[in-house]
């Protein structure tokens, strides 16, 4: 088996454990890791089949035993047409800005459902359609936007498995929509579906560990977990995108100082 399967193995078995347990978060964890030693469009094909397949293996579960079908009619369609907005309209949109105005919505959301702030019209069927949409058109247009919808459902007190069975049904339809268009467009690596199939019982294996997890929690317990992951996602993704800004600045500064002459 070549080194950078070996070295992915652990990885997609804890992004799996992960989405087994929480209901997301499995792009999100191997994504960021397999970029590392995989260019990023290799490693989202794989994610993004892997996601699949772990849908399936969460549907073959039973997790949509507690799906409220309107509520799942309505974040999917919202998904898929923020998605198709976001690919054809947001994408124009600068990328810094609108990724720190989606963390720092998601920490927000994320704290208010920890302090357990309750904000009525967020049940309401504008509210769930406006998460979907955003949602999908944070997809299409930056591939990011996941934890938003999951900090919806947890402002608007949906339970632990009406959750869960909501996320499978708008992932699976995002999931899909994303590499039928990455093939339509001839940008889905077809030279990463052996790495996907040899890791398809790492994915299973993680799956089964956590539901066994979700099965052994409080839905308090899962709540207050699922609200410390986004706040740390959320606060992680904001600090990676300040690192960057702060070495250009002491570029800049050290150019600055350069060409500049010193002044006593």
């Amino acid at each position: 088996m070549p080194a950078d399967l070996i070295y992915a193995l652990p990885i997609i078995v804890a992004a799996a454990v992960v989405r087994g347990a929480t209901g997301f978060g499995f792009s999100l964890v191997a994504a960021p890791l397999l970029s590392l030693f995989w260019s990023p469009d290799f490693a989202t094909g794989i994610v993004l089949c892997l996601d699949l397949a772990a849908t399936v293996m969460l549907v073959q579960g039973g997790i949509l035993a507690e799906l409220e079908r309107g509520d799942a009619l309505l974040l999917g369609a919202s998904a898929l047409g923020g998605a198709v907005a976001g690919v054809f309209l947001l994408s124009a949109l600068p990328h810094g800005p609108a990724l720190v105005g989606l963390n720092l919505a998601v920490f927000v959301s994320a704290l208010a459902a920890m302090r357990k702030v309750s904000w009525r019209w967020l049940d309401s069927r504008g509210a769930a359609s406006g998460a979907g949409f955003l949602t999908g058109a944070m997809i299409g247009a930056f591939s990011v936007g996941g934890t938003l919808i999951v900090a919806w459902l947890m402002a608007s007190r949906r339970s632990p498995g009406q959750s869960r069975a909501l996320l499978t049904v708008v992932f699976a339809v995002t999931d899909i929509g994303a590499i039928a268009f990455r093939a339509g467009l001839g940008l889905f690596p077809a030279s990463s579906l052996p790495a996907v199939v040899v890791m398809l019982p790492a994915v299973a294996a993680g799956i089964v560990v956590g539901r066994r997890l979700y099965g052994r929690i409080s839905a308090e317990t899962w709540k207050r977990a699922v609200a410390w992951l986004l706040m740390l996602l959320a606060l992680s993704s904001l600090a990676s995108m300040a690192l960057p800004a702060s070495a250009a600045l002491s570029q800049a500064a050290s150019l600055a100082s350069f060409i500049l002459p010193e002044t006593s």
